[in-house]
This record gives structure tokens, sequence and C-alpha cells, in this order.
């Protein structure tokens, strides 16, 4: 059995985890209940901040510490600051970095429920206001999200041009969200219909018996040419407006309180009158009315006339 033990060093003590030493200060500020910041990683997050713009204290603290520790000890570094200077000089390690602290989990028409509940009672009444829309899905991950209100729109108002933002930070997952591309449990939820309507079957690849989790189909040309793509942090980047529907779901779970406060009311000043935010299956809005938004179903937040 490996012994863990300990050594001092100018931050505080290390702490042993199967030989490698990680910074674990005998007294540091507390910032959550349970997690004790060390000033390494209090370095790091504010040269993340200065390289990149993505202010790591509006996140969840003990989550995103444990999320960037298990990338610290993946890239092999001592500390956070070695882990820093690893993603300054390795724009591949900094590719990872970015890829890995996004959450980029989805799948077309996730939770179907609610893009019925889109379909039948949200929609229609704005376009029955309005022929073309204008939507924003904000933190779309590969694509599925707004391919699935492409697709939707397509259905519903056939030859009418809407306007289709989405936006992430990740650039890497935004050049894989232009292509299209998408496995069997992707689009678990799409009918042998709409399948045929709107996606190719690729090629299948020798799997040696092995099942094969890569991409399996591509949304046809035309669907992704209504998509319009481009890098954006919520967080600090400016919002367009006049949008008529946004959707932000599965996005903010590692955001702060103050943090998920601020963004939706930036959501709700980005929406034109009576606009819809659309949001996660596991997500709430408690102080809506403050806000200004109303709630005409579960998940789906109106801004107020």
């Amino acid at each position: 059995m490996e012994s863990h033990g300990t050594t001092q060093t100018r931050d505080g003590w290390k702490t042993m985890l199967g030989g490698k030493a990680l910074d674990r200060p005998a007294a540091a500020p507390m910032t959550e209940s349970g997690f004790t910041e060390t000033a390494d990683y209090a370095r790091f997050k504010a040269r993340v901040f200065q390289k990149t713009g993505i202010d790591l204290n509006l996140y969840k603290q003990q989550q995103m510490h444990r999320r960037l520790l298990n990338m610290v000890e993946r890239a092999n570094a001592r500390d956070f600051m070695e882990y820093f200077d690893i993603i300054e000089r390795n724009p591949q390690e900094f590719a990872a970095f970015l890829d890995r602290m996004t959450i980029n989990v989805s799948e077309l028409f996730r939770n179907p429920e609610k893009w019925r509940d889109l379909r039948e009672k949200i929609l229609p009444p704005m376009l029955a206001r309005k022929r073309a829309l204008k939507i924003w899905s904000a933190g779309c991950s590969y694509g599925a999200e707004p391919y699935s209100l492409a697709i939707l729109l397509d259905q519903m108002t056939p030859g009418v041009q809407h306007t289709l933002h989405a936006t992430d930070l990740d650039q890497k997952i935004l050049a894989k969200a232009k292509e299209g591309l998408f496995s069997d449990a992707d689009i678990k939820n799409i009918d042998a219909a709409t399948f045929g309507r709107y996606f190719t079957r690729l090629p299948a690849r020798p799997s040696a018996g092995v099942p094969d989790a890569g991409p399996t189909c591509q949304v046809k040309p035309e669907i992704r040419a209504r998509v319009t793509f481009r890098a954006h942090n919520l967080l600090a980047d400016k919002f367009d407006s006049g949008y008529d529907l946004i959707c932000c779901r599965n996005v903010v779970i590692y955001f702060t309180d103050e943090a998920k406060d601020r963004l939706y009311a930036r959501f709700c000043e980005a929406l034109a009158p009576e606009g819809v935010l659309f949001v996660g299956g596991t997500e709430r809005i408690f102080n809506f009315r403050e806000i200004g938004f109303a709630s005409p179903q579960p998940f789906f937040y109106q801004r107020n006339r």
C-alpha cells in the first residue's frame, strides 16, 4: 500500500496523492462551506482571467476546484501555477483546458416533453405575432440544441428564414458543432421520418466487435446553413438584443447564485417584450418576478411587456 505523507512549501502544506504533491495549505480563506482556497489556486484564477477573460470566481468554487484539480493531475503538474505554465506554452493543452472546463453533454431534442411544450404552447403565439423569429442558443455545446431548433422551425414554418444564433465559450466544440455530426445516442429522440428528412447516414466504420460511439450521421447542409455559430463568454461578453427566444439549458450548474442572477437579468434584457427564456429540466429561477419575468410554463420564463 502506498504511503501518503506531507511536505511543507512556501504556500503551506502539500499532501502526497499517489506520489504526487498538490498544494494543501494549513490555513487559507474559506470561500465556500467545506472549501479552502490555496494561494496557488488564487493566483491561477487571476492568471486565467488575464489570459481568457474567464472569471472562475463566478463558478461554484468547490465543484470547479475539483474539476480543475483533475486537470492538474492529468497534466502531471505539481500545482495549479505549474499547470498554468503548461497551458500557456502549449496551445493543445490550452484547448484541452477549455474543452474540459465546459460540459459538452447533450442530445437532439433533449427532454422531449419540454420540446413538445415549445412546439405546442410557446412558439405558436410568437409566430402569430411575428413571421420570422430571432433565437439564441446560449451555451450550444456541439450543436444538438441549435439544430433541434432549426429542425423544429422548419417543420412548423417551412420556407421561413429565421435568425438562429448559437454560441459557446469553447472554440474547439464550436468547430465540431458546425460539422453537425452526431452519434446514435445523440439522435435517440428522433423518429425515422424526421431522421430521413434532416439527416444523412454516414458509412459504417469497422469496429472489431467494439460498439462505436462516434458520429453515425450528419445534419443536412440546408439545416446547418440556418445556424450561425460564434464564440461567446456568457459571463463577460456583450449580449445582442431583441431575441424572441433564448435557450440556455444545463449550462449554469457550476455558476454561483449571484452569477446566475446577473445572467438571468441580462437574458431578460436581451429578450424582446414577451420573449421567452427556455432553461434546463433541472433548473428554476426562483426570483423570476423580481428579474422581470412571468412563468407561463415550467422551465419557460416570459419577459413582461
